[in-house]
């Protein structure tokens, strides 16, 4: 008889587990994806420039900015004057360079105070709710029923035209925004498990909203300021070109678009480059805070 065929028995294969991506905060996430957008790669290079410009301001400007030298009057650009001259013969390329302190300290003055403000007041209308909710929204619809610019031209009227009083008037300007912001993000955050768990251990409502509430709407608060720091250095430029906002000789943006009207027509290089300045500062603060928005979206994570 023949031997059978020894028949081994099947191989199983083990199969490896696969390994799972690391996961990764929202922060991280967001810097990953901010990174790689080049128009908010674009706009933080412009916003480091301005600041190392607000930094080394001394270093890089080649004249005293309010220094008057009247044989110099509307001089064009030239190797001496980069720039060229305004109507007192004052060096354009320096004013612009000391000027970015002037708008830095708006941008950063003014969204400070919208954002105290309306954190506090959206916080509170969305926590609370209720009476305390239709207060303080009605205020808020009623600054909103105003033009920006026009409610900051009133309050500077009131206040008396200034730096100060135009940052302070900007600064309430901008409360409305941050306002119904919070309060749209406090309303979905307090609904969740956690502040539910926090009620029931018999935390205070205070201590609630700001430990536990507050610090979960840091994505849209940080957006806002972002977008906010233009608008702001925009409106503030506005009042100065009024008149209402910083005074002579201070080398502010707007004030320069103000005193160059006169001479649009034979020395244009008088109000041009202040405008290139106010235009690229915005478009800067812009377009980073349209790509921070969209980077601190969880939706759009891939």
């Amino acid at each position: 008889m023949s031997a059978e065929p020894h028949i081994s028995p099947p191989q199983l294969e083990v199969s490896k587990p696969k390994a799972h991506p690391k996961s990764s905060s929202l922060w991280l996430d967001a810097l990953s994806r901010l990174v790689k957008s080049k128009t908010s790669f674009i706009g933080l290079c412009l916003i480091l420039l301005l600041i190392l410009t607000a930094i080394f301001a001394p270093v890089i400007a080649t004249y005293d900015p309010t220094e008057v030298q009247l044989l110099d009057r509307y001089q064009a650009p030239s190797s001496e004057h980069w720039l060229g001259t305004d109507e007192l013969g004052r060096d354009i390329f320096s004013r612009i360079v000391y000027g970015s302190r002037i708008s830095i300290q708006v941008g950063v003055i003014a969204v400070g105070i919208s954002a105290i403000v309306g954190i506090l007041l959206g916080g509170i209308a969305g926590y609370f709710g209720r009476w305390v909710d239709q207060i303080i929204m009605r205020i808020i619809d009623i600054l909103m029923a105003f033009p920006s610019i026009l409610l900051a031209i009133a309050l500077v009227a009131v206040l008396g035209p200034s730096l100060t009083n135009a940052m302070i008037a900007v600064g309430i300007v901008g409360v409305p925004q941050f306002a119904r912001i919070v309060r749209s993000t406090v309303l979905s955050v307090k609904e969740t498990e956690y502040i539910e768990a926090a009620r029931a251990i018999g935390a205070k409502s205070n201590r609630i909203l700001f430990q536990h509430v507050l610090p979960n709407c840091t994505a849209p608060i940080i957006v806002q300021a972002t977008l906010g720091i233009g608008t702001a250095i925009l409106d503030a430029a506005g009042l100065s070109f009024l008149g209402l906002g910083a005074q002579p000789p201070a080398p502010e943006w707007g004030a320069m678009l103000s005193d160059g009207r006169a001479a649009l027509q034979t020395s244009p290089w008088v109000i041009t480059f202040p405008g290139i300045a106010i235009f690229l500062v915005v478009l800067a603060f812009n377009l980073f805070g349209d790509g921070l928005r969209d980077a601190l979206d969880p939706r759009l994570k891939q």
